[in-house]
């Protein structure tokens, strides 16, 4: 017998006479905005309307909308723009990334000629995929007026110098902008996690710290002559003055990760390389190397394993609880999960102080060990760990077990 589905009760409709928010006769078509929506919302959302707008014109071949809707398919194009402009903008004021800006308005130029020197070349190069967009639109209205009125604020004809305007070829540079316009946003709010790591600088992002310290000699080496050359091409590269790029390479110095990538090892909180090897094996004791001969089990004989696998697995959990002692544990567990969520390096220290006080809570020590030992991604990740916070020889003796 089915059960039914009680509907929530709701009271009276607040917008009974509003006929754009009175309640529909179904949920499928709610559509979340206000509180429920988000800023993003409205990037994506005149974006795609611009495409599907141009989309249906051209497919639907209604041929007497052209002229009519080809003036609210640019405008959306446009506010995008300007949208996404100004998201950056803000997030970027935010973090003293760059100046704030002395007055909002809707022109898209001024917007992206105060973010166009951010210090980050990635960020950079997606702003100059988005200038010939920028350009155009600037061109026809720079002050967000001529796409939405026949008049101009000086009393004037809107797109005057204007009388064509070829949909198929809108329609496809509004699928290059859409991209663009997703690159550049999605960099930015990287940017923004790079940023508060802390491993920046006024020139230079996370990432460009990165890449110059993949163009550098080795730590030892910077006495040669190699290490002047490579200077001399990243202050070329990143236009920095030589104050700008000593203080970038004292900011890589303090970074475990990127100080690993120049022959720096790093020793880890708790864990020395002859302990972090031993819990590595003790987990590959649980978790031997797979046969991939395809031979067949019997079913008795895999009910046996089982459980022999159980005695054993338990006997291995009791060993690693005796020999680790609560700092190690909490390193081994933290180092797991930041290598799992991506975390920066930058967090590791924190990362540990707060699964030491995690594990306190819990006091259980036995099922702490069992639940990180049961991962079968557990040694991977242990590994990138060991990489990313500057131990790479660990790294490599881990990749061989």
């Amino acid at each position: 017998m089915t059960q039914a589905v009680e509907t929530p009760q709701l009271g009276p409709d607040p917008f009974a006479d509003d006929p754009f928010f009175k309640r529909g006769s179904g949920t499928h078509w709610n559509a979340c905005i206000g509180r429920q929506g988000d800023e993003e919302n409205y990037i994506d959302g005149y974006i795609d309307a611009a495409k599907s707008l141009a989309e249906a014109v051209i497919e639907k071949k209604l041929f007497g909308a052209r002229d009519t809707l080809i003036l609210p398919i640019l405008y959306n194009a446009r506010h995008a723009v300007e949208l996404v402009l100004k998201f950056a903008t803000d997030r970027l004021v935010g973090i003293g990334a760059v100046p704030s800006i002395e007055m909002r308005s809707h022109n898209v130029m001024a917007y992206w000629k105060h973010i166009e020197t951010v210090g980050d070349e990635k960020l950079r190069e997606e702003l100059a995929a988005l200038k010939p967009f920028v350009d155009s639109l600037n061109r026809i209205d720079a002050d967000g007026q001529a796409l939405r009125y026949h008049v101009t604020s000086a009393g004037g004809r809107s797109l005057d110098d204007r009388a064509l305007a070829n949909l198929e070829v809108i329609r496809e540079s509004l699928d290059t902008l859409s991209n663009t316009i997703s690159m550049f946003k999605n960099r930015t709010l990287t940017y923004l996690d790079e940023h508060a790591t802390g491993t920046v600088t006024a020139r230079c992002s996370r990432r460009d710290l990165a890449t110059i310290a993949n163009m550098l000699p080795r730590r030892d080496m910077w006495n040669s002559k190699e290490f002047e050359l490579a200077k001399n091409r990243i202050k070329s590269r990143y236009r920095l003055s030589n104050t700008q790029l000593s203080l970038a390479l004292q900011t890589i110095q303090r970074s475990r990760e990127l100080n690993g990538l120049l022959g720096v090892e790093s020793i880890l909180l708790h864990l020395s390389d002859a302990k972090s090897e031993w819990l590595a094996k003790q987990w590959r004791s649980m978790h031997p190397a797979r046969d991939d001969s395809g031979t067949v089990v019997s079913s008795f004989a895999a009910i046996e394993a089982i459980l022999h696998n159980a005695d054993r697995n338990g006997e291995v959990v009791n060993t690693v609880v005796a020999a680790l002692t609560d700092d190690e544990l909490a390193d081994a567990d933290a180092m797991f999960y930041i290598a799992l969520t991506r975390a920066a390096s930058e967090e590791y220290e924190d990362r540990v102080a707060a699964t030491k006080r995690k594990h306190a809570a819990q006091d259980n020590k036995f099922e702490t060990v069992e639940h990180l030992m049961s991962k079968t991604n557990f040694l991977n990740c242990f590994r990138l760990a060991a990489e990313r916070l500057g131990r790479p020889s660990l790294a490599r003796k881990l990749e061989q077990i």
